[in-house]
């Protein structure tokens, strides 16, 4: 939180310094100084005010990190067991909505790749028989050996999260991130303007 507020300050700093320059040389190009024309060399001169100016405005309204941004890879804490608990216990309502042929369904489970890794990865899904979600991965596995195109079935057993996103950007479910953010806040953590957005994001937050 300190590093972005630091950010801000800088920026908005850095953003008023580019400006007075700016303005300053081209001031001179009408009305120029004694000065100015005693030290002008060429619209080079420009590049630091310009610098400045991309600089400060990128950093005055930089949002700071987002909630997985700031949090361990492998993270284990009680808010996270209660999460994946709260999924579990809601999957009934999920299972009904996938029934319904519902859109932006997506679940959470464990991939095991050729390389030997296990990630924790995202899955659309199309639909669902037989205790097996038939899905498509929704992100890359870090593992390249591992195909992220095609389809594939996941035994109802394996999931670990899911979510849907409805039709206003809003999610429903998602427990493994709202856990993320009971476990930041049980620590006292102020929330960045990103994360802010985030959670506002999430239903059942």
């Amino acid at each position: 939180m300190i590093a972005y507020l630091f950010k801000r300050t800088f920026g908005a700093l850095a953003l008023l310094i580019g400006l007075g320059i700016g303005a300053w040389f081209i001031y001179n190009q009408f009305w120029a100084t004694a000065e100015f024309q005693h030290t002008y060399r060429s619209p080079i001169q420009l590049a630091v005010p310009i610098a400045c100016i991309v600089v400060g405005w990128k950093w005055l309204w930089d949002e700071g990190k987002g909630i997985e941004e700031i949090t361990q890879p492998e993270l284990k804490c009680h808010e996270l067991e209660e999460g994946v608990k709260a999924a579990l216990e809601s999957l009934p309502y999920f299972l009904e909505q996938v029934s319904k042929n519902t859109h932006e369904a997506y679940i959470k489970f464990p991939l095991t790749t050729p390389g030997g890794m296990t990630e924790h990865i995202w899955a659309y899904v199309h639909f669902f028989r037989d205790d097996l979600f038939n899905v498509s991965l929704a992100n890359e596995p870090i593992d390249g050996l591992q195909a992220a195109a095609g389809r594939r079935d996941v035994p109802l057993s394996q999931v670990e999260d899911w979510q849907i996103i409805e039709p206003d950007g809003r999610i429903k479910g998602l427990h493994s991130l709202i856990a993320l953010f009971r476990y930041h806040e049980n620590r006292g953590l102020k929330l960045s303007p990103k994360m802010k957005k985030q959670k506002a994001l999430l239903i059942d937050a």
